[in-house]
């Protein structure tokens, strides 16, 4: 017997594929692709565009080859001063909004989440969502247990000091840019073998958690998706049609982001989702073209995730509203 579908999913389904094709048709995208493969302009299937584009990215984009971003410190011909095609890479990364700073559309949401990061990502994203003119039901961070090394741990202890965890940090940059507002007494933490919680409150009855999400089966770390399940089991059937959640991360990592929420969330809740993000300059930072291609890779990998999710459900193979199963928990005091 063929499984019902909820009314929001042809919605949902139709969202993805819109901005779908708006990535593959951004402008940004084809001038770039241009430099690599001047035949991209002319395909019209957006599947083959599609697929054209993650060939080239694997190809030619990949500079991490398995490292985490900022273990990369190599640069590449097109980071040289007077570099053509840095130039271009550089102009064009305009059109992908990775250089300015994008605000959110609602004034309140239900859920305001804060995506983890590297160094002093997850104290400016929250720093940065509690700038926006808005306010929420609960305030969730989203981090990892993966490992804070010496060079990292000296760039974060100015808010996260002695952080062992990608986690840790989140509990640093809520604790320093929300501490005043904390009540003491409802702080706790959930510890389990493989993900851990920490819970807070605000004077106004807020609820604040950081959470510590498992990796996707052996994985060496649980990666955004991985976070975005974990929020899920969380929060059960607190994320359904109509549920408003706002992430905030950094610009040029937001279409990435988005496409797998996406797929995630909204496939499988028909929950709202937006996504925003701070420009580079708002972080101190100023991205070499390599660091933007790198990032492009992984729009197009989320891009491409996306896409075969939507398929997979239109033939029944995929996720039709399927959703983690809610988490039982038990708390200890801090």
């Amino acid at each position: 017997m063929k499984q019902k579908q909820p009314k929001w999913l042809e919605h949902a389904r139709a969202h993805a594929t819109d901005y779908l094709a708006r990535f593959i048709n951004n402008p940004g995208v084809e001038r770039i692709v241009a430099q690599y493969d001047p035949s991209y302009i002319d395909i019209a299937s957006p599947d083959k565009r599609l697929d054209r584009l993650a060939a080239i990215a694997a190809k030619y984009w990949d500079f991490r080859k398995g490292l985490e971003r900022y273990q990369v410190t190599t640069s590449q011909p097109m980071d040289a001063e007077g570099s053509e095609l840095g130039k271009i890479v550089r102009d064009e990364s305009a059109y992908l909004g990775a250089t300015d700073s994008s605000s959110a559309t609602l004034t309140h949401y239900d859920i305001l989440a804060v995506l983890g990061g590297a160094n002093m990502s997850p104290y400016n994203r929250l720093r940065y969502a509690l700038e926006q003119d808005v306010t929420y039901d609960k305030l969730v961070f989203l981090g990892c247990e993966r490992e804070v090394l010496k060079p990292e741990q000296t760039k974060t202890a100015s808010y996260a000091p002695g952080a062992q965890t990608e986690y840790d940090l989140g509990k640093g940059a809520i604790v320093t840019l929300l501490g005043k507002e904390l009540v003491k007494s409802k702080s706790y933490e959930i510890i389990n073998a493989k993900w851990r919680i920490a819970h807070y409150e605000k004077k106004d009855g807020t609820p604040v958690l950081c959470l510590s999400a498992p990796p996707h089966r052996k994985a060496r770390r649980a990666h955004t998706s991985d976070t975005y399940q974990f929020l899920l089991r969380v929060e059960g059937d607190g994320i359904a049609p109509g549920t408003d959640i706002l992430f905030v991360t950094s610009e040029i990592y937001r279409y990435a982001q988005y496409f797998d929420a996406v797929r995630d969330i909204i496939l499988t809740t028909g929950a709202n989702v937006e996504t925003i993000g701070y420009a580079p300059a708002y972080g101190g930072q100023d991205f070499k073209p390599s660091q933007i291609l790198q990032e492009l890779k992984s729009d197009i990998d989320a891009a491409t995730r996306l896409r075969d999710a939507v398929k997979e459900q239109q033939h029944g193979k995929g996720p039709t509203a399927s959703r983690p199963t809610k988490l039982e928990l038990m708390h200890v005091p801090f």
